[in-house]
């Protein structure tokens, strides 16, 4: 009986190819673009799980309160706080900290910058590393010691055993390898360190005393701080007592309630789990709302895809009721013939199943190259794929075969034969559901056409400088290289194709961020106002290319203008940004010159004058509000060197430049980048985002257009004798196509009333992230309208016409 049923829904198949290649091209585009979307999902919502105790492991984020800005929330702490809240909280089991350091390695003659994880005793105990040789016993209880992964350890040893082997640092430091481990999934957290160090290990003189500098500093945050919470442990209970924790530990504090104008902050936890789709100011990850998002999408790509399949089954089962009528005669129970219907539907199913399969296997490599996510290709198995999606192919399959299965099969042959039965039901839900495939169809392409729009405008906006050819030359604070820093850049100045170059502690697009605490004249003593602080160097602003407002900004001949090392001088010049009018009750820039500023030191209160003003400055992204900001000359922590180079200057220039590093550091590697390029990899997210959305709101459009040319070779063959009688009462072809066009333009437009509203609110909720955004331009809403419009008068016009050439006798033999 099933080889029956098998080899007449292969026959029927086999002569309605059209039908059959349509229905299973649709549903497989949509299966396997929803199949991408749950390997890239499942990956997303998979980081860090893999640890043991990742459901009791969290970490220490802390939200900055500072009065006018809205918190600020970092995944960052300070040194003491570990201590602190191991020492202050009973349900936590152990304190981790994590400090990114950077270290040159020098090795056969060759140098090589890694990362390196300075962490405390307790790291290995609270994340799990599967050791290859050696022993984690102990490996982090003494200065000293390293623990590498496994492709390090192959990178500085080659297959030979690496415990016990010493690596040596261009600082003269040498570390011996404790033991090695393997390299932790790329879905991990920690996955960028290669080296792990104990806290006290030494690096440098400098750094060495960065670190000692902060032990104690509770307003020095650069650090990762995890606990791991007893079991049973309730994490709400225990961040609920870090306030009283704060109160006993740190000087002064005061929480965000009683703060009182001043500078604060509060401690919170978040789970590890949590860390990728809860990102953090600066950080990298995937927020929870795009993963939602692409969820969305996926539903929607495959609703578009049965709603096709529904549709063509259901349009061409009506054209089966004769069929139905005469084996109903001739003895076919209703029983057969439901299950008949249905197994054809599902084979069908199955079929769009298997070609899903060979798309994934095709597409999922430039899929995921686009999300910059490639390596999740080596997770992903077809044969999961496929036993995950065999219950939605049975769902839509046996959804697609309920109306012959259950509607024809209960026709009764007589008024099937005599014409009483309409042949076409079901017409007003396959044109509503038409309506609904184009409106998911329109709705996911202004969609795209929006974050399209405002990632250019955002990544091109207004920056307060000129952020095209400026070169960023980084590890400028680094021991082997301060002693000639000033050398070398005396030597680039003087390179061709070089204008300028300054240094500063970091540039925008960097998500470092200083604050001091300032006092207005007028204001007592007791109150302060906390600013953005920029320590730069004589000539910064006028490489960086910010525009000068009022005023004047630093000169290297007034040596005022700098901020004094000692307490012999008491004055010194800044340049502020535009938005500092307010604060110091200026209207225009040239009444903000002039006005002073009292910076509160120990040594007593330095005067500081503001010596000009220019253009605001976007230091972050377009989704924050730019800030006041109050520039100083102060050389002590100058990091990054800024190169402003010509605009016909090109890679000789930049080798010029890599060879006067590399005559003057030979063991330390030249680290630079076009801040241009930085900028846009601020936008990089939303860029593949809009990418990956355009190509499946394209593919919502293909998949709507195959149903609708399915329906449209459908309509036409029902009305062929109608087509037949028309031209022979003067119709011409012109007319007919009219007629056919109209019929499926209805639904389109209808399709344009019911996405827009949709689209218009999605995307004011996902504009709204923005402190500076587009508006919502309604040409965008008719373009994508307009465009689904005219692919579907393309689509159904092409079959149209070619059945309004044909022949009329042919139309009035037909049947």
């Amino acid at each position: 009986m099933f080889l029956n049923y098998l080899t007449v829904a292969l026959r029927f198949l086999a002569r309605h190819k059209l039908y059959a290649a349509l229905n299973v091209a649709g549903l497989a585009a949509g299966l396997a673009a929803c199949a991408m979307i749950a390997v890239f999902v499942r990956y997303e919502l998979s980081y860090d799980g893999f640890h043991a105790k990742a459901d009791r492991i969290y970490r220490v984020n802390r939200t900055e309160h500072i009065p006018g800005r809205a918190p600020s929330t970092s995944g960052v702490t300070a040194l003491p706080t570990a201590s602190a809240l191991k020492d202050g909280l009973p349900e936590v089991e152990a304190a981790v900290r994590v400090l990114r350091f950077g270290a040159i390695i020098r090795q056969g003659g060759t140098s090589f910058q890694e990362r390196v994880g300075r962490v405390d005793a307790d790291f290995f105990r609270v994340f799990d590393y599967r050791v290859v040789s050696g022993s984690l016993e102990g490996a982090l209880d003494r200065p000293g010691t390293v623990v590498l992964t496994e492709s390090r350890a192959r990178k500085y040893f080659g297959d030979a055993d690496a415990v016990g082997r010493s690596l040596e640092l261009t600082t003269g430091r040498v570390w011996q390898v404790a033991a090695v481990v393997a390299d932790p999934p790329t879905n991990s957290f920690l996955e960028s360190y290669g080296m792990f160090v104990p806290v006290e290990t030494s690096f440098s003189e400098g750094s060495d005393k960065q670190f000692r500098d902060r032990l104690e500093a509770w307003d020095s945050n650069w650090v990762n701080t995890f606990l791991l919470l007893a079991p049973g442990a309730d994490p709400a209970a225990a961040e609920a007592n870090i306030p009283e924790v704060l109160a006993r530990r740190v000087p002064d504090y005061r929480p965000p309630a009683a703060g009182q104008g001043r500078v604060t902050f509060t401690l919170s936890l978040q789970a590890l789990t949590a860390i990728h789709t809860d990102p953090q100011d600066g950080e990298p990850g995937t927020p929870m709302s795009v993963i939602v998002g692409f969820v969305g999408v996926g539903a929607l790509i495959l609703l578009i895809a049965g709603i096709n399949f529904v549709n063509l089954s259901t349009a061409r089962a009506s054209l089966r009721a004769r069929e139905v009528a005469v084996r109903k005669t001739l003895g076919a129970s209703r029983t057969r013939l439901v299950a008949q219907f249905l197994g054809e539907s599902v084979l069908l199913a199955l079929l769009s199943g298997v070609v899903a399969l060979a798309l994934v296997e095709l597409l999922a490599p430039a899929f995921l190259e686009v999300l910059d996510m490639a390596r999740v290709k080596q997770g992903m198995r077809l044969w999961e794929l496929a036993l995950y999606g065999l219950p939605v192919l049975l769902a839509v399959g046996l959804l697609a075969g309920i109306y012959p299965a259950f509607v024809l099969s209960a026709f009764t042959p007589a008024e099937v034969m005599k014409g009483g039965k309409a042949a076409g039901g079901a017409g007003r839900l396959r044109a509503a559901l038409v309506v609904l495939q184009f409106a998911i169809a329109i709705a996911l392409a202004v969609s795209t056409l929006v974050m399209v729009s405002q990632t250019r405008f955002a990544s091109s906006q207004r920056l307060g400088f000129e952020h095209e050819n400026l070169l960023v030359v980084r590890a400028m604070l680094l021991d082997e290289v301060r002693p000639r820093r000033d050398s070398f850049i005396e030597e680039v100045r003087r390179l061709p194709g070089v204008v300028s170059a300054a240094l500063a502690s970091w540039v925008p697009s960097d998500s470092s961020e200083r604050t001091t605490d300032f006092r207005l004249p007028a204001a007592p003593p007791e109150e302060t106002l906390t600013l953005r602080t920029e320590p730069v160097d004589f000539g910064y602003l006028e490489t960086l290319g910010a525009r000068l407002l009022a005023g004047r900004t630093f000169d290297r001949a007034r040596e005022a203008d700098a901020m004094p090392e000692g307490a012999e001088r008491k004055e010194a010049a800044v340049v502020v940004t535009a938005s500092m009018l307010p604060v110091l009750g200026a209207r225009t820039p040239e009444e903000a010159v002039g006005r002073t500023l009292y910076y509160p030191r120990d040594e007593g209160d330095l005067t500081l004058t503001v010596a000009g003003v220019v253009d605001d400055i976007q230091f972050s992204t377009a989704r924050n509000p730019v800030v006041p900001t109050v520039f100083m000359i102060d050389r002590s922590a100058l990091g990054s060197l800024v190169v402003r180079l010509a605009a016909g200057a090109g890679p000789n220039t930049l080798a010029e430049i890599d060879r006067t590093w590399r005559t003057m550091y030979p063991d330390v590697p030249v680290r630079r980048t076009f801040l241009e390029d930085q900028i846009h990899r601020l936008y990089e997210t939303e860029a593949r985002q809009g990418a990956v959305l355009a190509a499946f709101a394209g593919l919502a459009i293909v998949i709507a257009c195959l149903g609708l040319f399915g329906l449209a070779s459908f309509t036409a063959e029902r009305r062929t004798k109608e087509i037949g009688l028309r031209k022979v009462l003067g119709a011409r072809v012109g007319d007919i196509v009219r007629l056919l066009v109209w019929q499926f333009s209805k639904p389109v437009l209808l399709a344009n009333l019911v996405a827009w509203p949709a689209a218009w609110f999605a995307m004011r909720r996902w504009l709204d992230g923005f402190a500076y955004r587009i508006e919502l331009d309604p040409l965008v809403f008719l373009a994508a309208g307009a465009a689904a419009l005219v692919i579907a008068w393309t689509t159904v016009a092409a079959h149209a016409a070619r059945v309004a050439r044909a022949k009329p006798v042919n139309a009035l033999r037909y049947e």
